[in-house]
């Protein structure tokens, strides 16, 4: 585009791309693979559809909205600050600590959406490139290494390679307290780790979670855990709670009655992303990387376009992952969602038809 009014550094393409080809078999969004239960579903949209839609959301809403989901983490409500998904509680990082004139440092390849939220606050990037294992090399000399950067974004478990970040790396980054640490646990279902414990005694903690990766994408429901100050400049600047719906809202005051499906469907996850990671490792040319996510990395084998071919194979037949090989360091590398049984079984048969095996 030349438009002259448009500001410089736009982007030139989507921060991460979706397909929407034909298929039997999706497993390319980290998606949960069942929904909830049609009885709960009516239940909640017939209070829904009871609600006056011609009205605003009042805040009283909101902070019962907040409860719920303290409720169910053991949170203080006053920690919480709800936001559309996981992506708004990683914008408002960046809008409360970032901007023109401060930096920020992430670890590639990770959630390409935090380096778009360093662009749209108009934030120093800091990108620190190391590769497939990125997860280990994550430690304390990198996160504190000068230049200073004012805010450290850790995901963890990171997407898409699936590790941990380790509890000295996160010390090494809390213990200056001009830095915000900005930690990404979207998929906290998935690992049974969290680091949320340390809120408030760390106001420079700010940890993501997000409802989407567990039977919610639909509704595409965050929040950030904070000190209660830093919380009250999150919700100013989102003039809480009118960012929100009718929807979201009642999602979140009844997820005490919701969690319990979350918790079966992420068991059941966990058990076949372990049968996942034993059947491809036996498989020759393919190596998976450890993953306490809802999806498994892994690697194939080969000449540079080989992965590509078996992406595109496989896609063909009717089995959807995610080729992630343009990230940096990912080269030959794919990415799979943990789907229900019958998926992740159909995905392995048509991934060993498409390895020649």
């Amino acid at each position: 585009m030349s438009h002259r009014f448009l500001r410089p550094g736009l982007p030139s393409a989507y921060a991460f791309q979706v397909t929407e080809l034909p298929h039997r078999a999706k497993l390319d969004q980290n998606e949960t693979p069942v929904d909830l239960p049609d009885e709960l579903k009516r239940d909640l949209t017939a209070e829904l559809a009871a609600q006056p839609w011609n009205r605003y959301i009042q805040p009283a809403e909101y902070g019962r909205a907040r409860a719920g989901l303290a409720e169910v983490f053991g949170l203080d409500p006053d920690t919480i600050a709800i936001t559309v998904g996981a992506d708004q509680a990683i914008e408002s990082a960046f809008l409360v600590a970032g901007g023109t004139g401060r930096r920020a440092r992430w670890f590639e390849p990770t959630y390409p959406y935090i380096p778009h939220a360093a662009l749209r606050t108009s934030t120093e990037k800091d990108p620190v490139i190391f590769g497939a294992d990125v997860d280990t090399r994550i430690d304390a000399e990198a996160v504190t290494a000068e230049p200073r950067a004012d805010i450290v974004a850790l995901v963890s478990p990171n997407n898409p390679t699936g590790g941990m970040v380790s509890a000295g790396a996160i010390d090494a980054a809390l213990a200056d307290d001009a830095r915000l640490v900005l930690l990404d646990e979207a998929y906290a279902d998935y690992s049974g780790a969290t680091e949320v414990g340390r809120i408030p005694a760390a106001p420079n903690l700010l940890v993501v979670r997000s409802l989407s990766k567990s039977s919610l994408a639909g509704i595409h429901i965050g929040f950030a855990v904070a000190h209660p100050d830093v919380v009250r400049v999150i919700d100013r600047m989102y003039t809480a709670p009118y960012h929100l719906d009718a929807m979201q809202l009642l999602v979140a005051r009844r997820y005490p009655e919701i969690r319990p499906h979350v918790e079966a469907s992420a068991a059941r996850a966990v058990a076949e992303r372990d049968r996942l990671q034993t059947e491809l490792a036996a498989m020759p040319d393919i190596t998976p990387r450890p993953s306490r996510a809802s999806f498994i990395l892994f690697h194939v084998a080969g000449e540079s376009n080989r992965a590509r071919t078996v992406h595109r194979t496989l896609a063909e037949a009717g089995v959807r992952i995610r080729d992630v090989g343009s990230l940096s360091g990912l080269a030959g590398y794919l990415r799979v969602t943990i789907g229900t049984p019958a998926e992740n079984s159909l995905f392995l048969q048509e991934l060993r038809a498409a390895m020649g095996g």
